[in-house]
């Protein structure tokens, strides 16, 4: 539960095509609803900055209150007025946001082909092309299975089971952006279950993307005090 909420958190996946336009940055304006199995719904909204060289991942947010949860390497940092009031190691998941994915347009599986998955079947479901992946030796007792669904050549669906083989998280990719080659999903539904198998729901929205932006370097870049 707790590896699917922080895939969501930074829940939340680089080869370049030389002949193709570099995108490097993304700030984009997002919406999160959250609506736990026992408990009241959230609502958060800021923007969300990311620079894909220095895998820093900024949400600015502005709502219920105003403050900063920076992502760097393997610890995450949350800020009131630059003071940080909480942070904690967490596994290094950059590589596999939605914010790196779709920069290096590796949206369509997820990130999984270029980070050493191999397939183990692919199944055609109505309109859906559904691949599934071998888990590596060394995680298998925390994901016993990843499934990932295509749709007209976008990433629809992925959903990724424990060890045990119990369905941990469910995300879909909908109602995508599109602006020339670059394309990103404007909502991503998640749905986490716990060890009760009691669904919990996050509806992430997204609009006003901006690409590769270069006037406001600030944005992309936060020095923490130490």
């Amino acid at each position: 539960m707790r590896i699917s909420i922080l895939i969501a958190l930074i829940s939340g996946l680089s080869f370049l095509n030389l002949s193709a336009q570099d995108y490097f940055r993304i700030g984009v304006d997002f919406t999160t609803k959250t609506k736990p199995a026992d408990g009241k719904s959230n609502l958060t909204k800021g923007k969300v900055f990311y620079d894909k060289y220095s895998k820093e991942l900024i949400y600015d947010i502005y709502f219920p209150e105003k403050e900063k949860w920076v992502v760097q390497d393997s610890h995450i940092y949350k800020l009131i007025n630059d003071s940080v009031y909480f942070s904690e190691e967490i596994p290094s998941l950059n590589d596999f946001t939605i914010f790196h994915l779709a920069l290096n347009s590796d949206l369509t599986y997820f990130g999984l082909d270029k980070a050493n998955y191999a397939i183990s079947k692919v199944d055609k479901k109505g309109d859906l092309i559904v691949t599934y992946w071998k888990i590596p030796p060394q995680i298998q007792k925390m994901i016993g299975s990843i499934a990932v669904a295509r749709k007209d050549d976008s990433l629809h669906s992925v959903i990724i089971s424990s060890g045990d083989f119990q369905i941990s998280s469910k995300q879909f990719f909908r109602d995508y952006i599109r602006i020339g080659g670059f394309e990103f999903p404007g909502t991503v539904v998640q749905i986490f279950y716990d060890s009760e198998q009691k669904e919990n729901y996050q509806v992430m929205e997204f609009k006003n993307i901006v690409l590769n932006d270069i006037q406001n370097e600030a944005n992309y870049h936060y020095k923490l005090e130490r």
